[in-house]
Formats: C-alpha cells, sequence, structure tokens
C-alpha cells in the first residue's frame, strides 16, 4: 500500500478510535461561563496553512479599522444564551501546541505579515482574501446540502458563478456588493455538530490552532473537497506539487493574518489567563455558527 495511503488509514482510524470513545470525556455542558459580552470575535486564520475558519482572535473593547473590515465580524455575544463548556482532557498537550503557536506568531508569522501589509496596497490583499473564499465555494455548498439548507446552497451557486465570471476569478465580490447576496459559511465541522453530535474535548493543533474533536474530522472532511488540495487530477496524490499546495497555504495564511493585527496581542493584553480565554472565545463562537 502506498505509505500516503498508509499514513492516512491509520490518522483516521485513529481519530474513529478517539471519536467512538468521547462519551468518557463528556462533561455538564452547563459550567462553564459564556465570553463576556464586552470582547469581540472574529474568524481569522492565525497561522499559515489554516483555511478561513480556522480560529479565532479576540480584541476587547476593539472595533476593526474601517480597511480591515469583514464581513464574518461577530457581534457581541448574548451573556443569555447557554454556555457550552468542552472537556480539555489533553490539557498539558494543548498548552505546549498553544505555546508553539504563540511563539511562532511572535517569531515569524507577525513579522512577516506587518512587512507584507506595509509594502502591499488594501485592494490587493481584499483582492487574494476574496480569491480563497471564493476557491472554498464547494465545503459551503456541501455542507449546506448536508443541513438541508437548500436555499442556501443554491445562493452559493449563484454567488459563485457570479464572482468567478463578472468579479473576475473571484477578486471582486460582485455577487455581494450589487445583488445584496449572502454567504453562508459552513463546514463539515458546524454539519456534524447540526447533527446533535458532540464537540468530544478541545485541540490545539500546531500551526492550526483551536479545534475540537469534532472539528478535527470536519477538517479532514473539507480537505478533500477543497480544489485547491488537489491541483493534480489524481485525487488521492494528496495535492502534488507539494510546493504549489505548501505555498498557497502559507500564502493565504499572510494575507489573512495581515486583516487581522493586533487582535491576539489584545487577547492576551486583556486575559488574564489567554489560553482559556481563547478556548471559551472558539467554543463559543463554533456553538453560535451552528445556532444559525
Amino acid at each position: 500500500m502506498n505509505m500516503k495511503k498508509y499514513c492516512y488509514l491509520v490518522f483516521v482510524v485513529t481519530l474513529s478510535v478517539f471519536f467512538m470513545n468521547m462519551s468518557a470525556f463528556a462533561q455538564n455542558s452547563n459550567d462553564t461561563i459564556p465570553v463576556s459580552s464586552d470582547i469581540y470575535i472574529s474568524d481569522s486564520t492565525v497561522l499559515p496553512g489554516t483555511n478561513q475558519d480556522t480560529t479565532i482572535l479576540i480584541a476587547q473593547n476593539t472595533q476593526p479599522a474601517a480597511e480591515d473590515s469583514d464581513e464574518d465580524f461577530l457581534d457581541d455575544f448574548d451573556n443569555t444564551k447557554e454556555a457550552v463548556y468542552v472537556a480539555d482532557p489533553l490539557y498539558y498537550f494543548n498548552y505546549v501546541m498553544y505555546t508553539f503557536n504563540d511563539i511562532l506568531y511572535f517569531a515569524a508569522l507577525k513579522p512577516l505579515a506587518t512587512g507584507y501589509k506595509f509594502i502591499t496596497p488594501t485592494f490587493f490583499r481584499t483582492g487574494v482574501k476574496n480569491v480563497f473564499h471564493n476557491l472554498l465555494f464547494p465545503v459551503r455548498f456541501v455542507n449546506n446540502l448536508l443541513q438541508f439548507k437548500i436555499k442556501e446552497a443554491g445562493t452559493e451557486v449563484g454567488i459563485f458563478l457570479i464572482n468567478s465570471t463578472a468579479g473576475v476569478a473571484g477578486l471582486g465580490q460582485v455577487a455581494q456588493s450589487s445583488f445584496d447576496m449572502h454567504t453562508s459559511d459552513e463546514d463539515l465541522g458546524q454539519t456534524l455538530g447540526s447533527w446533535s453530535m458532540g464537540n468530544g474535548f478541545y485541540l490545539v493543533l500546531p500551526v492550526l490552532g483551536p479545534s475540537s474533536l469534532r472539528d478535527a474530522i470536519g477538517r479532514v472532511g473539507d480537505y478533500f473537497i477543497t480544489p485547491i488540495n488537489h491541483p493534480n487530477t489524481d485525487f488521492f496524490d494528496y495535492g502534488k506539487p507539494w510546493e504549489i499546495y505548501y505555498g498557497l497555504m502559507a500564502f493565504d495564511g499572510l494575507n489573512a493574518t495581515s486583516f487581522r493585527l493586533g487582535d491576539y496581542e489584545a487577547l492576551k493584553k486583556a486575559s488574564l489567563d489567554p489560553y482559556t480565554a481563547l478556548k471559551d472565545a472558539y467554543i463559543q463562537n463554533r456553538a453560535e455558527k451552528i445556532r444559525q
């Protein structure tokens, strides 16, 4: 058996074993205090290699700058909504990964993103962000269908066709700006959640950042329906040539981070325990997305 396929099989089996046993980690879902209502939460790619909906950055009492506005920026959380608790049995592993990602951000990604933002016009960075967002159409379309959101799935088709043509391969979001069409950002993690599947347990992934067992499984599924992951015709070649795949992912991460510089710093400054604040924000935000 091909080594890549063998490794992938082992990975899937391991996740399946975790998933079947995740009930052992279940705890009372009403014990965690919701994120404070004066904390704003936005979706952002923090580290290279992530997709648009990977991790959460928090800026307390701070609105995003006009040039860095994002349609995914969420309003304040409603404290009356039910809090969601997710067990953290891998705390020590997760904290090591959190520390690794923190060091990587400040040592590499932030300096690179700062320089990139300084020398690159806003319209260019926005165009790049729009292109990568347009390329994730299959993920949004399939997961809307899996959640029986037929109208939203049809809207995604319309947005993709308009932005791919009139928007010149997605550089411009003509459908949103001229036709008042709105994207419904769905992924497999949200789909599994809508099917009443629990988070399992909290998980911090190296480079990818905050996640949960359910969302980690969802990432695997979304990977196979993301066109950029398969530049070759051989579906099981896992994105060969690897230079193209990792180069594009790194560029996407760098570009996305240039819109969110300062958010993570605000989190650390405003929180006594940034690790816990990041975890709570991620879990609450994912729960909010599933409820929508």
